[in-house]
Parts: structure tokens; sequence; C-alpha cells
């Protein structure tokens, strides 16, 4: 058996109880996918908290050197040392660079959950049509499982938000 097999099959056991727990197959639906999409925000949110820490000395200095190269490269070029304003601007340039990548790296650590959750929805309800609370003119009354996971993910960020603040 497969590694995703595998954890998909763990995640049922512990996931299908909430889908099963209304007696409408619909509030069902959503209860599980709301309650799946707030795992995905709490378990987005402690791997931020995680990856920060570890990482905490690296973007303090990333963010440092950056300030630090341009004030010198800005003071250069009021000297009008131009070789000196190009080598401090090219490293206030390479620190800026990793600071960036840094913060897309943890911005990656919210979004993980949530490939893993649609990766199961997928793989539990892939032959099932996912039913909305509304219609949306011109494609139904059906969606895809990402987009009613989204209608779930949304809410249940806010929600995240507002208690934890």
């Amino acid at each position: 058996m497969d590694f995703l097999a595998l954890l998909y099959a763990q995640m049922d056991k512990i996931l299908m109880p909430f889908y099963r727990f209304p007696d409408n197959p619909v509030a069902g639906y959503y209860l599980g996918t709301f309650i799946i999409a707030m795992a995905c925000v709490i378990t987005g949110e402690y791997s931020v908290s995680l990856a920060v820490r570890l990482n905490k000395g690296k973007i303090a200095r990333d963010n440092h050197d950056t300030e630090h190269f341009h004030d010198l490269s800005i003071e250069a070029l009021k000297a009008g040392d131009k070789a000196a304003y190009t080598a401090c601007n090219r490293i206030a340039s390479e620190a800026c660079g990793n600071a960036l990548l840094s913060q897309l790296t943890l911005s990656a650590s919210y979004l993980w959950p949530v490939f893993i959750a649609l990766g199961w929805m997928q793989y539990r309800f892939g032959e099932v049509e996912s039913g909305l609370p509304f219609l949306i003119p011109g494609a139904g009354d059906t969606a895809p499982h990402a987009v009613t996971f989204i209608l779930c993910y949304i809410p249940a960020r806010i929600i995240y938000g507002r208690v934890t603040s």
C-alpha cells in the first residue's frame, strides 16, 4: 500500500464521523468539510510558527543585511563611490531576495495541509458531485470539491483569526 493510500485510510477514521454526524447528507458534507478546513488552518498556523522559530536567526539576519547594505549603498552613492555603491547594492539585493524567499516559504507553510485535505477529498468523494447551498448562474448547483473546500476554508480562517486575536 502506498503512503498516500495509507494516510488517507487513517484520515478516513478521523474525519468520516464528522461527515456522518448529521442525518442530512449535505449538512454532513459541509460540516465535515468545515472541520477538515479548520484542521488545515490550525495545522498551517502551527507549521508557520515552527518554521519561524526554527529560522528566526536567518530571517532576522537577512532583514538586517538588507537594511544595513542598502543604507551603506546610499552613503556610498552620496559620497560618489560608484564601486562601493554597486558592491553594497548587490549584497543588499541578494539579502532582500533571501528575505523574500523566506517569506514565500513561510506562506507555503500555511497551505501544505490544504493539498493533503484536497487529495483526501478527491480520494474519498471523487465520484460524487458536491452540492452547493446556492445556484451559480451558468454552472448549476454542483461544484468540484476544491470549490466547496474553499467555501469552508475562508470562514474557518476568519473564525480562527477572530478567536486567536
